[in-house]
């Protein structure tokens, strides 16, 4: 059985000044079991609460979210990913990408665990357990685990005061996730 852990690591904003938030995100493998746990601090969370907890929402990155994007391909040029979002309030998103905003799959599903702890009035936790399997990663085979890559990402605030942070990506001028180029391994 595979297991690793990568120690918490902080996001940086891409996008401006950070204000008073912090977000960081720590990765566990246990099995074909990934899990991210990222954590929220600083700031009262954006969100709708009209929207469902039930079903994939689209359009959920209008609102704080915590993002992972996974690729299982071997071909580190391969742009076929999966997106995985949860807001403050336990709602998701899910997305098979082939290729970026060009190609997806929206009625892809997972099956992905997640759950949220509220901390603070400014700080929340959330937990995301996909199974890698599900993602064609065999875990029970010679699958080699640097084929295991991607990102971690948060967009965070109401839209004329909006940051997004990100692992591995450069300050941008327009925020922009979908770079696979710049997905590293997870572990």
């Amino acid at each position: 059985m595979l297991v690793r852990e990568r120690a918490r690591t902080s996001l940086s904003c891409v996008n401006g000044v950070p204000g008073k938030s912090a977000v960081s995100v720590q990765f566990n493998l246990a099995g074909d079991t990934l899990t991210a746990r990222f954590e929220v601090c600083g700031r009262k969370p954006f969100v709708n609460s009209n929207l469902p907890t039930n079903a994939s929402v689209q359009g959920l990155w209008d609102f704080d979210v915590v993002e992972l994007f996974l690729s299982v391909d071997p071909n580190p040029a391969s742009t076929h990913y999966f997106e995985f979002q949860v807001s403050p309030l336990n709602q998701f998103f899910e997305l098979e990408i082939f290729e970026p905003r060009k190609k997806m799959n929206s009625k892809y599903s997972s099956g992905f665990r997640h759950n949220v702890m509220q901390l603070s009035n400014t700080s929340w936790q959330a937990d995301m357990r996909i199974s890698l399997d599900a993602l064609g990663f065999n875990s029970q085979s010679n699958h080699n685990i640097n084929y295991l890559r991607g990102g971690a990402f948060a967009i965070l605030g109401e839209t004329a005061a909006r940051t997004y942070w990100a692992l591995n990506l450069p300050k941008q001028s327009v925020p922009d996730f979908h770079l696979p180029e710049f997905f590293n391994p997870i572990f």
